[in-house]
């Protein structure tokens, strides 16, 4: 049950998808959703496009940046930022060029003893209002694209979820 529930209930459809094009869907939903939450761009317009599927791409990032703007209590601010990792191991393999991307935000934060439960179905801090299933959604999608996710966070200082996916030719 649990991996019907983690999984993607449709077939991968990978093409040519340009990371901004799903960051700026993602930040139009956060504003329509949560108004007083800035989004703000530090983007590395060079990048080429990534091979993935653009639907399950935009529901990570989305779930990512929800997380971040529920963690500020709809007050703050979320900086999208794109940058080339180079010489990168993903999944055990080694790649000279990687997407990065970080969603950071400057809410709460994230306590030590809960970091690793962040990624484990049904775990949720949110008091009974979240499922549990939007970060693990996330980090499953990223891998199904042979990437990682990670994330960085100190109570008080906010959190720093990134998102290495290589690029294919």
């Amino acid at each position: 049950l649990m991996q019907r529930l983690l999984s993607s209930h449709r077939v991968m459809q990978p093409a040519q998808v340009n990371i901004h094009e799903i960051l700026e869907r993602v930040r139009r939903l956060i504003h329509a959703e949560y108004h007083d939450v800035t989004v703000r761009r530090d983007y590395d317009t060079s990048l080429p496009d990534i091979t993935g599927d653009r639907e399950q791409l935009l529901q990570a990032i989305l779930n990512i940046s929800r997380n971040a703007a529920q963690a500020m209590h709809g007050k703050g601010e979320i900086v999208f930022c794109t940058r080339a990792a180079r010489q990168v191991t993903l999944a055990k393999k080694h790649y000279q060029l990687a997407l990065e991307l970080q969603v950071i935000d400057n809410g709460a934060g994230i306590a030590p003893e809960d970091m690793e439960a962040i990624f484990t179905a049904f775990v949720s801090r949110k008091g009974g209002r979240g499922t549990g299933l939007g970060l693990p959604v996330s980090r499953k999608i990223v891998e199904e694209h042979g990437g990682q996710l990670e994330v960085r966070s100190q109570v008080g200082q906010g959190s720093t979820f990134t998102v290495r996916i290589p690029f294919k030719r």
